[in-house]
C-alpha cells in the first residue's frame, strides 16, 4: 500500500513535468515558488535581527489598546510580514504575557498594514526594473548569511529575502506576459455579480492552496499588470485572498489553545464580515477608488495602482467596522469559549495541556511562560489525587475548617480507582509536559536551558510522589474501615499531616515573594518531622502491650516512610521548580514598575 507522503511526492513529480513543459507556465510557477520562499526568508531574518527586541517591545506596547494596533501595523508595514506579527501575538497570548485585548488590537493593524505590500509590488516591483538589480543584492546578502554572528547573518537574510522578493515578481510578471502569445485569459473575463462571485472564489481557492494572501494579490496584480484579467475581476481575486486567510488561520490554529484560537476567530470575523460586505457594495469602492486616484494624481489607466488603493479601503473599511467594537468582540469570545470549556469538561476525562502549543515553542521566553502555567496545572492534579487518596475532598483544602475538623468530618473512605485517576489526570498531562521541555530545550542552549531542565525533573518528581502514593493509598482505606481503633488513630494521624503538608504546598505557588516561599517551606519541614517513626510514636509500645498487630505495625512504619518521602519529595519541587516562579513574578513587578 502507497502511503500518503508517496502519493504527495508522486503527484507533486507529475505537476512539475507538466509544469516544465510550457516555459511561461513555468516561469509563473518559479516565480509564484520564489515568492513565497522570500516570504519565508524574511520572516527567519526578522526573527534573527529582531526576535528578543521585537518580544521585549511587545510586552510593553500593548498596555494600552491604540498602541497594541500600532504595533501590528508598524511591525507589519516594516517586516512585510504579517505571519511572523501573528504568531508573535499567538505565541504571547498563549503564554499570557499579553490580554486577548491586545491580541485582538493586534489583528487589526496587521490586517490594516496588509495593504503595504500592494503599494510596494504596484509601486517597486511593476514600475521599476529593480529584478536587473536583484541578482547582485541576493548575492551580497547571501554571503552575510553565512556569517555566525545572529544580527549579521538576520541581516543578510533580510536583503537575500528583499532580492528574491523582486525577482520573483519579475518572473511572474514574464510569465504572464509569455501566456499572450499561447493564451489570452482576458477571454475568460466575467462581468457582473457572477464574475465577482467566480473570481472571489478562484482567490479564496489560490490563497489557501498557497498559503498567502501576499502571493495571491501579488498574483492578481502581475496579471493586471500583463493585461490578462480584467480589473474588476483582479478587485474580486483579491477580495478573495483577504477570505482566503482566514482559512490559512483555520489550519494554523488546530494546534494552539483556546486563547490563541479566539485571535483565529477575530481574524476569520474580520476578513468574513468585510469580505461580505464590500461584494455587497462593490460598486460603492469602485467609485471610491476612481475619485481616490483623481484626487491623489493617479490615472484612470493605472489598474495596478487603484487595486493597490482598493486593498487599503478594504482593510481600513475592516478596522473602521471592528475597532470601535474590540470590547464586544472580546465579551462574544469570552462568553463563546467558556461554554465551549463547559461542555468539552462534561466528555474529557483524560487531562490534557491546556496551554502548551507549537506557537508558544517559537520563542524562549513564551515557552518558559506556558510551562510554568502547565506545571502548576499538573500541580494541582497531583495534589488532587492524594487527597481523594486519603479520602480529603479539594474543597477540604481551601475550607475553612481546621485540620482535626476536616479529618473529623472525612471519616469515611472515599473508594477511588488509584490507576484510573492516575490515567486521567497525570501521565498523559506529564508525558506532554516532559516533550514540550525537551524541544523548548532544543531551541533554546541558553540561560532558560536550566529552567527547562528543571521542569522534566520536577515531573518525575511528581512520578515519583504518585508512586509512593499509589502504594500507601490501599492501606489509608483499609485502616479508615479498621475496628482496631489504635491503627485507625495512626492512620489519621499521617492524614492530618498529610493534609497539613498540601495546605501549605497549596499556598507555595501563590506566595508573593521569596521570603513567604521560605517561612512556608520551613513550616513544611517542620511536619515533616512528625513522621519520624522514633520520635513522634512509639510502635513497640503498641505491639508490646498488643494493641496492633505486627503486621499492622509493619504496614504502618512502611506508610509512614513513604509519606514522608512524599513529603520530602514536594520540598524537592519546591526548591527546583517553584523558585522559578519567584524570579517570574519579580521580573513582571519590575516591568510594570
Amino acid at each position: 500500500m502507497i502511503k500518503s507522503k508517496n502519493l504527495f511526492l508522486i503527484a507533486l513529480f507529475i505537476i512539475t513535468a507538466f509544469i516544465s513543459t510550457s516555459e511561461s507556465l513555468t516561469k509563473l510557477c518559479f516565480g509564484l515558488a520564489l515568492f513565497i520562499y522570500a516570504m519565508s526568508v524574511l520572516e527567519q531574518s526578522f526573527s534573527l535581527m529582531a526576535g528578543g527586541i521585537l518580544e521585549n517591545f511587545l510586552k510593553k506596547a500593548t498596555k494600552k489598546d491604540y498602541k497594541s494596533f500600532l504595533f501590528g501595523f508598524i511591525s507589519t508595514t516594516v517586516m512585510q510580514s504579517s505571519g511572523l506579527v501573528s504568531v508573535l501575538a499567538i505565541s504571547f497570548l498563549s503564554a499570557g504575557l499579553i490580554s486577548l485585548m491586545a491580541g485582538i488590537c493586534i489583528i487589526y493593524g496587521t490586517n490594516l498594514a496588509s495593504a503595504a505590500s500592494a503599494w510596494i509590488v504596484g509601486l517597486i516591483g511593476l514600475k521599476m526594473d529593480i529584478a536587473h538589480f536583484s541578482m547582485p543584492i541576493f548575492i551580497f546578502g547571501a554571503v552575510l548569511a553565512l556569517f555566525k554572528d545572529e544580527k549579521t547573518k538576520g541581516a543578510g537574510l533580510f536583503i537575500a529575502g528583499v532580492a528574491l522578493f523582486f525577482l520573483a515578481i519579475a518572473y511572474m510578471k514574464d510569465g504572464f506576459l509569455n501566456f499572450k502569445s499561447t493564451i489570452e485569459l482576458s477571454k475568460y473575463a466575467l462581468p457582473g455579480v457572477l464574475g465577482i462571485i467566480v473570481y472571489a472564489l478562484i482567490g479564496v481557492f489560490i490563497t489557501a492552496l498557497l498559503q498567502s494572501s501576499h502571493a495571491s494579490i501579488t498574483l492578481a496584480l502581475t496579471a493586471l499588470a500583463s493585461s490578462q484579467i480584467t480589473y474588476e475581476n483582479a478587485v474580486s481575486i483579491t477580495i478573495g485572498a483577504n477570505l482566503g486567510s482566514t482559512i490559512t488561520a483555520i489550519i494554523g490554529s488546530l494546534k494552539v489553545n483556546n486563547e490563541a484560537k479566539k485571535l483565529t476567530i477575530t481574524h476569520i470575523i474580520f476578513n468574513l464580515t468585510t469580505a461580505i460586505l464590500t461584494i455587497l457594495l462593490f460598486n460603492v469602492f469602485l467609485k471610491a477608488v476612481d475619485i481616490s486616484a483623481d484626487l491623489f494624481g493617479i490615472s484612470q489607466d493605472d489598474n495596478i495602482l487603484k487595486l493597490a488603493i482598493f486593498q487599503s479601503y478594504f482593510n481600513i473599511f475592516g478596522v473602521l467596522l471592528f475597532y470601535p467594537t474590540r470590547r464586544f468582540m472580546k465579551i462574544f469570545l469570552d462568553r463563546l469559549f467558556t461554554k465551549l470549556n463547559k461542555k468539552a469538561k462534561k466528555t474529557q476525562k483524560i487531562y490534557t495541556a491546556i496551554y502548551l502549543n507549537d506557537e508558544a515553542l517559537k520563542f524562549s521566553k513564551s515557552a518558559k511562560e506556558v510551562l510554568i502555567k502547565e506545571h502548576i496545572h499538573l500541580f494541582n492534579n497531583v495534589i488532587s489525587i492524594i487527597t481523594k487518596s486519603i479520602s480529603i475532598s479539594s474543597k477540604d483544602i481551601t475550607g475553612e475548617l481546621s485540620d482535626e475538623e476536616v479529618i473529623a468530618k472525612r471519616d469515611k473512605p472515599m473508594q477511588i480507582d488509584f490507576d484510573e485517576l492516575y490515567n486521567e489526570r497525570f501521565k498523559n498531562l506529564y508525558s506532554q509536559i516532559i516533550d514540550f521541555s525537551i524541544k523548548a530545550s532544543a531551541i533554546d542552549k541558553g540561560e532558560e536551558n536550566k529552567f527547562f531542565m528543571d521542569i522534566r525533573r520536577s515531573a518525575l518528581i511528581f512520578a515519583e510522589i504518585l508512586k509512593d502514593m499509589r502504594n500507601t493509598q490501599p492501606n489509608f482505606y483499609r485502616y479508615m474501615l479498621s475496628q482496631n481503633e489504635f491503627i485507625k488513630k495512626e492512620y489519621n494521624f499521617l492524614r492530618l499531616n498529610l493534609l497539613k503538608s498540601i495546605r501549605i504546598i497549596k499556598q507555595i505557588p501563590e506566595s508573593e515573594n521569596f521570603e513567604t516561599m521560605q517561612k512556608l517551606l520551613t513550616e513544611l519541614k517542620l511536619i515533616m518531622q512528625n513522621y519520624n517513626i522514633i520520635e513522634w510514636r512509639d510502635i513497640d509500645t503498641l505491639l508490646y502491650e498488643s494493641k496492633i498487630s505486627s503486621s499492622m505495625a509493619t504496614s504502618l512504619m512502611n506508610d509512614t516512610f513513604l509519606v514522608h518521602s512524599i513529603v520530602k519529595n514536594f520540598i524537592q519541587i519546591v526548591k527546583i521548580a517553584f523558585t522559578h516562579y519567584q524570579e517570574r513574578k519579580n521580573k513582571t513587578k519590575n516591568l510594570k514598575a
